[in-house]
């Protein structure tokens, strides 16, 4: 794991140790080696100023994040040239894929503000062996703001931008030694930022975390709400889109969980996790008009998903042996009403209800000479269905304890059907089987001095019984077989207290009979922190890609052309209790697009002001 060096300057004071959330990223077991995983701290969130996580996530090795219709848009996610809906995402452990949208299970992160989150853990691989369904190619857990420390306290951050965006971010905080609570909101407006784009964002949540008899008792309710407006996906956006109507829909999220988790130094660790979530999607898309491409009919959709999960386990120390081994139960339900315009109305509405009883194991064994080996096998049975099985072996050795570590793993995953691939009335397929995945990967780790860290990763995955639209018979078939074959190179240095590196490189080669879209061969990062004294802190970074397969209605399909850009950012502590933030995006003012017709905003300016009380 390469995680953030950088700290967040405004925290001073160091905070109190934590115990992990029940639900470990790449593991069940701290210890245990796993695939690659990139760690983004909240230091690392604040100095990209970003408006929403795919600014935070795109600059990680094996990982594609942009928006593909503006700011309003909807997100696109691919962690080694998976699709998005490969990916699982959750917020301290509540599974937040939505498989009733028509993205056939994709989240859309623009509905998380950046404000409100402590830390993303990136985890590139299959991850179903630990998680179960969703994690096909990866997975991003993301952990929110807790209390810092003792005492009755608050922060927040006014923002602004040259193009009329305004954010707003508060917390009031009250921590005590063996625990704490924190209530916090945020809200967002991105103004002019898109052309032809608009997005509004408000949400709050309250968390709290309390430390008994050796035990962590965590509770989270959170509720989130955007408003989007823009031109439809592959219409052609401001640029190209012949009907000038725009998409406009609400999304709404409300997701709650309590946790109870055994200490880690505990020889037994019984914990218990419990999780509730809700997604509404209410969503009006007009016609797009035939092109290259045929058109897209008006779509009307008004959809309810509804998830509960129950996880149990036990974990057991037993020398150089650490174990784990539990259940889980998993009840979906999800409504959808709905209407396509032929020129007259079809109704499009469905509903199906899913429960899965899922059982895991998982072994960590460290014989000794710098060896970590681990093993992780799950079985999903789908009530009234068929059980899916998949597994993970890693390996990890440190030569006589040194700088230097090799790793290697194997790993399956799989992705239950979506509920709109099943059921819809007029393309669902309820016979529709899970997609696959397996992965094989080799790493190699060296330490830089006391404070960095390089490392190199080569992988190969292999998807298949992918769910895909068949035009001819009209109707959601598994047929696609992808391939995905590539390297990524990570580093993190500080070769002084004041100074911080952090690049990353990835090249993907895809194998797909049917072209793969916002794919670039190459993407890579590279940023430069700097903090000349404690108040001050100056960062430049620097992201770019290579051309990629992207298409339209109107164009049909085309190769977008790639592009760097330079960000540049200010932070300055002129008071104990206040902080300047200054950002200039794009400084060289590149034009592109990440989707067609949806030209970028250019040179942006940023400024907010963070204070704490």
């Amino acid at each position: 794991m390469l995680a953030a060096i950088a700290q967040d300057p405004s925290m001073d004071t160091p905070r109190p140790a934590e115990s992990p959330p029940i639900v470990v990223t790449a593991s069940r077991i701290q210890s245990a080696p796993g695939t690659a995983t990139t760690e983004i701290g909240r230091g690392e969130i604040e100095a990209l100023h970003p408006v929403s996580l795919l600014d935070v996530l795109d600059g990680t090795p094996g990982v594609r994040a942009i928006s593909v219709g503006g700011i309003g848009g909807g997100t696109f996610l691919s962690v080694r040239g998976g699709e998005p809906n490969f990916t699982l995402v959750s917020i301290e452990g509540v599974k937040l894929n939505n498989p009733i949208n028509s993205r056939g299970g994709a989240f859309d992160l623009a509905l998380i503000d950046p404000d409100l989150v402590e830390s993303a853990t990136i985890v590139r691989g299959p991850g179903s062996a630990i998680h179960g369904s969703d994690a096909l190619s990866g997975l991003v857990a993301i952990r929110l703001r807790t209390a810092d420390g003792a005492g009755l306290g608050g922060r927040g951050r006014l923002s602004i931008s040259s193009k009329s965006e305004t954010g707003a971010a508060f917390s009031l905080e009250n921590g005590w030694s063996n625990g704490g609570i924190v209530a916090a909101g945020g809200l967002y407006d991105s103004g002019s930022l898109s052309l032809g784009s608009e997005l509004e964002r408000r949400q709050g949540l309250v968390h709290l975390r309390q430390e008994a008899g050796g035990f962590v008792l965590r509770a989270l309710a959170l509720h989130a709400r955007a408003r989007h407006e823009t031109f439809p996906e592959d219409s052609g956006g401001p640029l190209f889109a012949v009907n000038r109507d725009r998409e406009r829909g609400t999304l709404r999220l409300n997701a709650g969980s309590v946790s109870v988790r055994r200490q880690p130094s505990a020889g037994i660790r019984p914990n218990l996790m419990v999780s509730w979530s809700e997604q509404k999607d209410d969503l009006a898309t007009p016609f797009i008009a035939p092109g290259t491409f045929d058109g897209v009919p008006a779509i009307t959709s008004r959809s309810r998903f509804h998830r509960f999960e129950a996880i149990a386990d036990v974990g057991l120390d037993l020398g150089p042996v650490i174990t784990t081994l539990g259940g889980a139960l998993i009840r979906e339900e999800g409504r959808s009403e709905g209407s396509l315009d032929f020129g007259f109305p079809v109704a499009t509405g469905f509903r199906l209800d899913r429960t899965t009883y899922s059982g895991f194991a998982e072994a960590a064994w460290r014989p000794g000479a710098g060896f970590n080996l681990n093993l992780a096998g799950r079985v999903d049975k789908v009530e009234g269905g068929g059980a899916s099985w998949t597994w993970r072996g890693a390996a990890r050795w440190r030569p006589g304890g040194g700088g230097v570590e090799l790793s290697a793993s194997l790993a399956e995953g799989y992705k239950l059907p979506s509920f709109y691939a099943l059921a819809h009335p007029l393309i669902g397929d309820p016979d529709l089987k899970p997609e696959r995945s397996s992965n094989a990967e080799v790493g190699l780790s060296v330490r830089l001095g006391a404070s960095g860290e390089a490392k190199a990763t080569v992988f190969h995955n292999r998807f298949t019984d992918l769910v895909d639209f068949d035009a001819a018979a009209f109707r959601f078939v598994n047929r696609a077989r992808v391939t995905v074959s590539g390297a990524e190179l990570e580093t993190r240095w500080r070769p002084g207290r004041r100074l911080e590196l952090a690049a990353a490189l990835t090249f993907l080669d895809t194998d797909s009979a049917s072209p793969l879209r916002n794919r670039p061969r190459w993407q890579g990062s590279f940023r430069l922190s700097w903090r000349p004294t404690d108040t001050l802190d100056l960062s430049a970074q620097l992201r770019g890609n290579s051309a990629f397969l992207d298409a339209s209605i109107p164009t049909g399909l085309i190769t977008a052309d790639g592009h760097l850009i330079v960000d540049l950012s200010l932070g300055y502590r002129f008071a104990p209790a206040f902080r300047l933030d200054i950002a200039l995006r794009n400084l060289a003012d590149a034009h592109y697009q990440d989707a067609v017709g949806f030209p970028a905003s250019g040179r942006l300016l940023r400024a907010a002001i963070a204070f704490s009380f």
